[in-house]
């Protein structure tokens, strides 16, 4: 199976390491997080027997509350889902598109997630000479009478272009006037100070907007995220959930992290400066940097870079095999300072 970033766990047991010997620019995961109450609690919670010897709540219904309380909509708008990534799959085995349009490079999941349900893909190539950035009018000319479902990232991964949301309301009564769905992914909007588009669920019938725990507050293990749509595709959605799709601390930990009210400004605060040394350091050693509205960004280097970093345990996300992209162009995360300083000493050995 094809993964994305932060696969340093296979990394590791192929160089025959402890994934901890390895530092991961791959993953684009806070590198300040989980937040301090969310591990205090996950420490509480794991020597809790009950909490593995009975069923987890068959739907997580305080959560859903909880999120909908935070967002400023009603409950019947509102889906806990067992990951992002999960809602992605679902969408589209629930509505079974026949044709999805998306722009790449993008997230990979949007076209696999198309193809697990033979739909024919309609991709717009976006170009490096405007710095991947996304074109309203070219986006839309891909969406036809025969689309059925818009796939957008926003800010998008993995090139952190971000899309206004005057542009992409024109783009979603574009889309509604073609009866096709639109679903706009703002996993890592929380590492920007957008508003993104949850304001403007409840004006169009066509729009979805999924949300993610798993990138700010730095918990891929727990798999939990949100999908934000009107209460009838909600119901469709929710209609094929299996009972007990959240594992037993899902619920809690989620909850955890809507009352953390310093940590997600703190974190993006912090991220904002380390990914300005991190790009500027990179650009400074003559590498062509791509500008990146969050922590993670695209950068061209030479194609063996990679490898190179690898061999000193420097891991980084290689984009060649990203539609739009090819071979040199790499995406990276801050990490600690130290760390980034370390990265940058040893690709300007490499490259000087």
């Amino acid at each position: 199976m094809e993964v994305h970033g932060g696969n340093v766990m296979e990394v590791a047991r192929e160089l025959g390491v402890a994934p901890n010997e390895i530092l991961d620019f791959s993953s684009n995961l806070n590198p300040f997080g989980p937040p301090p109450a969310v591990e205090e609690l996950l420490t509480a919670l794991g020597g809790r027997s009950e909490l593995w010897s009975v069923h987890p709540p068959v739907f997580p219904w305080d959560l859903r509350k909880a999120l909908a309380r935070h967002l400023g909509l009603g409950e019947d708008w509102v889906l806990p889902v067992p990951g992002s990534a999960w809602a992605i799959y679902e969408v589209v085995k629930v509505f079974r598109p026949k044709e999805v349009a998306l722009p790449q490079p993008s997230f990979a999941d949007y076209a696999r997630a198309a193809r697990a349900v033979s739909a024919e893909l309609e991709e717009l190539i976006l170009l490096e000479e405007r710095a991947f950035s996304l074109c309203l009018g070219e986006m839309a000319w891909k969406v036809d009478d025969e689309t059925d479902l818009l796939f957008l990232c926003n800010p998008n991964n993995p090139t952190g272009y971000y899309m206004p949301e005057d542009e992409l309301e024109a783009l979603v009564r574009w889309c509604r006037d073609k009866d096709c769905l639109v679903v706009v992914d703002e996993a890592f909007l929380p590492f920007t100070e957008r508003k993104g588009m949850v304001p403007a669920v409840t004006q169009y019938p066509n729009l979805l907007v999924l949300g993610s725990f798993t990138k700010i507050y730095r918990l891929p293990g727990i798999r939990l995220g949100y999908v934000v749509a009107p209460p009838s595709l909600i119901e469709k959605l929710l209609a094929g959930m299996p009972p007990w799709s959240f594992g037993p601390l899902v619920q809690e930990v989620g909850l955890a992290c809507l009352k953390e009210k310093d940590f997600v400004e703190e974190s993006r605060a912090y991220c904002r400066k380390d990914m300005a040394f991190l790009f500027e350091g990179l650009r400074k050693l003559g590498l062509r940097v791509f500008p990146s509205t969050v922590h993670y960004f695209l950068f061209k280097a030479p194609p063996d870079l990679g490898d190179k970093l690898l061999e000193r345990r420097i891991l980084v996300r290689d984009c060649s095999t990203i539609p739009g992209l090819g071979p040199g162009f790499y995406r990276v995360a801050p990490r600690r300072r130290e760390e980034s300083e370390r990265l940058l000493d040893v690709v300007g050995q490499l490259v000087g």
